[in-house]
């Protein structure tokens, strides 16, 4: 009886000991919704003025910024997936694009945790949400992007669901985004570089309908928006 005891305690305090850290997980504002006194938004707009440069970043109100808690791979990264090479970053774009453009209600984004974003420099963080539905979690879920470790156990267990249904990325053979970034590459991999310099001071990517009337000969090949930013590189905005 005194075994069966001290083994329930020892659960108990386990059990305890488990939703405690879980807890000290600060709430996502994107995830608790728009009704639910979650603050009053950085910016809110409707989804189909929203512009995305790539499958985390987006324009919003003319507004660079981040969507905190994810990483998506890079415009020009490929996965393989059935020994067949696939433009998976520039799918995660498009997925994104896709929640934007067929958005029910306002976007509406909150200011993301900075210190838990992952990223070196003051760039803009923000957690979006779609009514109740938190965009971060909609593209890690649907395994169109990886949660940066950390910032919610929310996304974490969210990604492992997605790896473990073998979805999106997770399909496949994938370079972190970070390590991508960074120059690796999967061997066999043709992806190309997506965004360019335009002009001196700014850059722009694929993605924008601009892009093929800002071709000039001194353009230089960037590989990635945080490439961009190390570059000094504001990206071009619309015009007014």
């Amino acid at each position: 009886m005194k075994h069966a005891t001290r083994l329930i305690l020892v659960l108990a305090v386990a059990t305890l000991f488990s939703a405690t850290i879980y807890l000290q997980d600060d709430p996502v504002h994107a995830a608790s919704g728009a009704m639910t006194g979650a603050g009053t938004p950085l910016f809110e707009s409707q989804g189909r003025d929203i512009f995305v440069i790539d499958g985390d970043t987006i324009m919003i109100n003319g507004e660079v910024v981040d969507l905190a808690g994810m990483d998506a791979p890079e415009l020009g990264q490929q996965c393989l997936h059935n020994d067949s090479f696939g433009d998976c970053g520039m799918s995660s774009a498009m997925q994104l694009r896709k929640y934007f453009a067929m958005a029910p209600f306002a976007v509406r984004c909150w200011a993301g945790d900075q210190e838990r974003s992952g990223k070196a420099d003051d760039f803009p963080i923000v957690e979006c949400g779609i009514g109740e539905r938190d965009v971060a979690a909609a593209m890690i879920t649907d395994g169109e992007a990886l949660p940066i470790a950390g910032y919610s156990h929310r996304y974490d267990s969210l990604s492992t669901e997605a790896n473990n249904a073998s979805i999106g990325i997770h399909g496949g053979d994938m370079i972190n985004p970070a390590e991508w970034r960074n120059g690796k590459r999967l061997d066999g991999e043709t992806g190309g570089c997506l965004f360019r310099t335009a002009g001196t001071r700014h850059y722009i990517g694929t993605l924008d309908p601009r892009f093929a009337d800002t071709a000039t000969d001194g353009s230089t090949k960037i590989c990635s928006d945080e490439e961009a930013r190390d570059k000094k590189l504001v990206y071009l905005a619309p015009a007014p």
